[in-house]
Order: C-alpha cells, then sequence, then structure tokens
C-alpha cells in the first residue's frame, strides 16, 4: 500500500475517479454563505451535467453566483498499520476537486441528450423520456476550468 500522497497530473487518472464515483458534492456560495449538495452527475467532453427541480434554493445560489467547485471522492477505505496504537490508523481515498462556473441549458434536444447521459451512467441503458419530463428539468452545466486529484493509499 502507498502511504504517501499522490497528486494526480494526467486527466485520464481522473477521469477514472469520474467514471467511479456516482455522487459529486457541489459546493456553492451566495452572499458570502457557503453551501454544498450531494448530487448525481453525468460527465462529458470536460464538462459536469447535474439535475434539480425547475425551482430550488441551489439555482437561486448558482444564479447570483456561478461560480462553484465540485469534489469527488471515491474508494474510501479506513485501515491501520498497528490496530493498537491510534495514530497509525488512515483512510484511503481518490478525490478530486472541479472549478468551473454554472450555467444552464435551456434548449430542448440539450437537455435530452444530457437526461440520456444520466441514464447510460447509472443503468447503461438509454431510455426515452416524456417532453414533459424534460421540459420540467433543470440542467445544470459546468464546464471544467481547472481539476486537481489527489490519491492515497492506493
Amino acid at each position: 500500500m502507498n502511504l504517501r500522497p499522490r497528486m494526480l497530473s494526467k486527466k485520464e487518472e481522473m477521469e477514472k475517479i469520474i467514471n467511479e464515483a456516482q455522487v459529486c458534492y457541489l459546493g456553492m456560495s451566495k452572499d458570502n454563505n457557503p453551501y454544498v449538495l450531494p448530487m448525481n452527475f453525468a460527465y462529458d467532453a470536460e464538462t459536469f451535467y447535474l439535475h434539480s427541480a425547475p425551482e430550488s434554493h441551489k439555482l437561486e445560489v448558482l444564479k447570483a453566483n456561478p461560480n462553484v467547485c465540485i469534489n469527488i471522492n471515491t474508494g474510501n477505505e479506513l485501515f491501520h498499520r498497528h490496530k493498537e496504537v491510534g495514530c497509525s490508523w488512515g483512510m484511503k481515498f481518490k478525490s478530486l476537486n472541479v472549478f468551473g462556473k454554472a450555467g444552464f441549458i435551456d434548449e430542448y434536444a440539450e437537455k435530452y441528450r444530457v437526461m440520456q447521459l444520466f441514464m447510460v451512467k447509472f443503468s447503461g441503458e438509454s431510455y426515452e423520456f416524456s417532453e414533459p419530463s424534460i421540459r420540467n428539468v433543470a440542467i445544470i452545466k459546468v464546464t471544467v476550468e481547472k481539476m486537481t486529484g489527489k490519491v492515497y493509499g492506493y
């Protein structure tokens, strides 16, 4: 086991973690107040997609301040070198921080395409959607401006 943190520099390494994860944590801020939510996501071509009800507090926050940080964390596993020594315990992990600006997708065909990405990610299959289900979902788009990653214990 590698017990030194390793910074990730290759896009392929980071995208492997993205593909392993089912949940991300969306960090936002409005009026200097932080707000973080766990969310399902889809990823395609250096872009994260999130979906929401068409009216929500998170949409208000993002419209006021589009700067976001998305955190993804996988592979969490507790370990110890010596069970009886408390400071020898640790947590293995694979973690990313993604920085970008949130925008919104309003075009019907693009919303449909993105919802297909979600279904393929979570079910491995493509599904059809009714027109009302697409019209009544908000799609948040975050294009990656900067991505950093760290792995510990792997």
